[in-house]
This record gives C-alpha cells, structure tokens and sequence, in this order.
C-alpha cells in the first residue's frame, strides 16, 4: 500500500518522516520519490538483517539522515539520536516482510522447514517459540493460541503440544504443522496453521506491548498537522489501533450528567480514514500476502 501512505503521511514536502518499522526501506524508497531534496527520512527496525539490507537498498537516499537498530518501543529513546526529534509523519507496517517469511531459519512459515525461532531480532538473547512451546505449562500454551492466535481449538492443540513434547522436544516449524494438521480436518488445516505461528510468533515478540506502548509515544513525536499511519494485517493489532485513535480524537469524557465539564480534555488527534483503508484487488493480485492489511491514519491536532 506505498501509494496510500505516500498520499496520506506527506503534508510538507521538506519536512521530517520517520518509519518505525523500516524493513528493506521499501516505503522509504517511495517517501524519498515524492519529498524535496531538503527533506529528512529516518528508520527503524528489530530486524538486524532487515536494517544491514535496508542501508544498502537506500545508499543512494540523499534524504536518508538515519536508520538504526531498535525496537519501535524505543522510538522516544532512539530519535535522541537523530537531528529531528519532531516529525511531520510516521509510519508502522506490523507486517512481516517476505524475506521473513522466506527465510526458514527464522521460524516464521509453516510452509518451510526450520527451527522454532521467531524472534525479530536475532541480535540479542530472547525467548524462542521452540522455549516456549517446550517450557510453558498446558494452560499457558492454550491461553497463548487463544489470545494471540483467536484458535477456537486452543485446549484441544495445547494438550496435543504437550503430549508430543513429552516423546521428544518440539524445536522445528515442521514438528509443530504435524501436530496441528493432526488435530484439525482438512478443511481448516491452512487457517489453524496461520493463526498458531501467528500466536507464538505475537508471543516471543510481545508485539501487542510493544505496540500498546509505542502508539502515544508516536503521537507525542508528530508536530501539529503531522500525521502517524498504521498498517495491520490481524484484527487483535488493529482493535488496538482503532481503539487508541478513538479515544485519543474524543474530547470531554466527563458523565452525561455533568453540567459542565470539568476534565478539560482535549483531543490530541483527527481521524482521516473514517474507513479501514484496504489493498486493492490489482495489489492483492500481484502480492497475496497483503490481502489482510488494513491502513488507518490519524492527524495530530494544535498543541
């Protein structure tokens, strides 16, 4: 979706954009082609691998002044570093990347064969799938398929995990597909498949703190008229966004009763898509994998 979130994060042409989640800069790339030569880019990312690859896909960004390695949660400590500590637009896809997903050894896909990793950044010592799957009792494995996966049959795979894991350790993307393509028909293998990667993998992340922390802290970077844009591919991650947009665009919350208002609060933020922005059928066609994304941005009201 880089033609929505140039169309919506840009209001100056030479001001400065901060990606939160950079990648391989291929939204950067597309920022750069549409900003003045004086304007400044920045980015972020977990990913080390994905970083060491953006720098050289954007050596020739003239407008690039920053790209680091850092988790989006960090955004208020890392921008320290950076010549902009206010930016007229930011932007989160919390999507993976296909190099992500086409690399087995990181543990992400069910379609290829490779260790239970799933972690973001490699970088640092942090708690695999495979840990967790090996390590966390019934309960917990269920409750982790059930929050963070939506998995109707959570108890029925987290009993499945235990018991095999009793025959011998669970540490490969294709030992945990066979338990799950063992305890669900045909019919819904593909779907079950994807919602229980995408649980653990929300897990060893703790993606929904990170992104429950990272929202205000964005917002508080954005200058009055700027814009933050967010891209979700899973309902959990975009009822968050959706709710902290509304709250954050309400003013006065005081109780219907009150004469007047005594909270003196005001919106800090305008929702500019009313609707959930999607991909379109030409973009779904030529990349499947963005067919669940969905685009919300808001603007940041006069201090």
């Amino acid at each position: 979706m880089a033609g929505e979130v140039v169309k919506l994060l840009l209001t100056d042409s030479n001001g400065a954009y901060l990606d939160l989640t950079a990648g391989l800069g291929g939204h950067l790339r597309a920022l750069a082609a549409d900003l003045g030569l004086s304007a400044r880019l920045y980015g972020i990312d977990k990913d080390g691998q994905a970083v060491g690859r953006a720098r050289k896909n954007l050596e020739a960004i003239g407008q690039l002044k920053g790209l680091r390695k850092a988790s989006y949660a960090d955004v208020d400590v890392v921008v320290e570093q950076f010549e902009d500590r206010q930016f007229d637009g930011l932007l989160l896809d919390l999507g993976l990347s296909s190099d992500q997903l086409d690399d087995p050894a990181r543990g992400f896909s069910f379609r290829r064969d490779g260790p239970l990793d799933m972690r973001f950044d490699t970088d640092t010592v942090g708690r695999t799938a495979a840990d967790l799957i090996n390590a966390l009792d019934e309960k917990d494995i269920a409750e982790i398929l059930r929050l963070f996966g939506e998995e109707r049959g959570a108890a029925r795979l987290a009993r499945a995990i235990v018991r095999e894991r009793q025959k011998e350790m669970i540490l490969t993307t294709a030992q945990l597909a066979r338990i799950v393509t063992g305890i669900v028909p045909p019919p819904h293998q593909t779907k079950s498949l994807a919602r229980v990667f995408q649980a653990f993998r929300i897990a060893v992340n703790r993606e929904l703190d990170e992104l429950q922390a990272v929202l205000p802290r964005a917002v508080a970077l954005l200058k009055a008229g700027g814009r933050l844009v967010v891209i979700t591919y899973h309902s959990l991650e975009d009822r968050l966004v959706k709710r902290f947009f509304q709250e954050e665009a309400r003013g006065c919350i005081c109780p219907p009763g009150f004469p007047q208002c005594v909270c003196h609060r005001r919106p800090r933020l305008k929702i500019i898509t009313r609707r959930i922005l999607r991909p379109t059928p030409e973009e779904i066609k030529s990349n499947p994998r963005a067919r669940s994304a969905k685009l919300r941005a808001v603007e940041r009201l006069p201090l």
